[in-house]
């Protein structure tokens, strides 16, 4: 089953915003749930046409720490710098990265992981992150 990016909702998000997850799949034609980071349910949209119901959905979840899924970013920018808020929607645009509840890092998870690792990241003025060459 192949699953596009903004299908991934996070669990809670039905329970507030039932509304915007039924749109993604009308759109989309289907939605997966992840709670902790893991996908718990799949609502398809019905189709006559489509017989059974697919059995399996091979949904990857990420794998990567977000100081590793940083690290992954920062050594393709310029200079190895990038300011934390385009930083944390890079990590999430690309799947490196989700929170439990399956959302996007904010820019202020992205500044304090770089004081629990000063050997990797530098935080710079103006909320630039760059990643020291080790």
């Amino acid at each position: 089953m192949e699953i596009k990016l903004d299908s991934l909702v996070a669990f809670d998000r039905i329970k507030v915003d039932a509304d915007s997850v039924f749109q993604t799949v009308e759109k989309n034609g289907k939605v997966v749930l992840l709670k902790d980071n893991q996908p718990v349910y799949i609502i398809l949209k019905y189709d006559a046409n489509m017989g059974a119901i697919e059995q399996e959905a091979n949904i990857e979840t990420p794998k990567y720490t977000l100081q590793e899924a940083m690290k992954i970013v920062l050594l393709e920018a310029v200079d190895s710098t990038m300011h934390a808020a385009a930083l944390a929607d890079e990590i999430f645009n690309r799947g490196l990265y989700r929170q439990k509840n399956g959302g996007k890092a904010q820019y202020n998870q992205i500044r304090a992981r770089c004081g629990h690792y000063p050997e990797m990241f530098e935080a710079l003025p103006g909320n630039m992150i760059k990643l020291k060459m080790v």
